[in-house]
């Protein structure tokens, strides 16, 4: 009997300890979503800054599962330009203060069934330093937008 009860108590000490471990899947709505951003690599000269990088992301309530793709343009294209996920956008903003700051939009549908966008920004490049090979985008959910679906 001791036996019993004492398994017991120990399989669902277990069950509880490692329920609480797992990792969380959705991000929840509204809050800030890191991204991570890897191998940032850039090229600059007179005529502009070429860059390229991989981006991923947790799954987020607001814009659908997790993401992980390939990204690359130039400042010279001054808007969002599809990455390999062409719902995930990006641009490098050239600013006098911060340096050289990547831009990211991703769009997606929430578990509410609307479509929505989460953007963020980071500093790439800080004023005459470097690129960081890697770091962080904190991105926020904006809300939904409009999808047309008569294109």
């Amino acid at each position: 009997m001791h036996l019993t009860i004492t398994l017991t108590t120990t399989l669902l000490s277990t069950l509880l300890s490692t329920s609480h471990a797992l990792p969380q899947t959705v991000v929840n709505p509204g809050g800030i979503t890191n991204w991570t951003v890897t191998n940032f690599e850039i090229g600059c000269s007179p005529g502009g800054c070429t860059y390229n990088f991989n981006i991923n992301g947790p799954a987020s309530a607001d814009v659908g599962p997790a993401f992980s793709t390939y990204c690359s343009g130039t400042d010279v294209q001054q808007k969002l330009v599809p990455c390999g996920d062409q719902n995930v956008q990006a641009n490098l903003v050239p600013t006098t203060q911060d340096g050289l700051v990547l831009v990211v939009n991703r769009y997606g549908a929430g578990i509410n069934g609307n479509h929505g966008i989460m953007s963020g920004n980071a500093t790439a490049a800080p004023a005459g330093e470097p690129a960081y090979p890697s770091f962080v985008i904190p991105a926020k959910f904006y809300g939904d937008i409009f999808i047309d679906s008569k294109k």
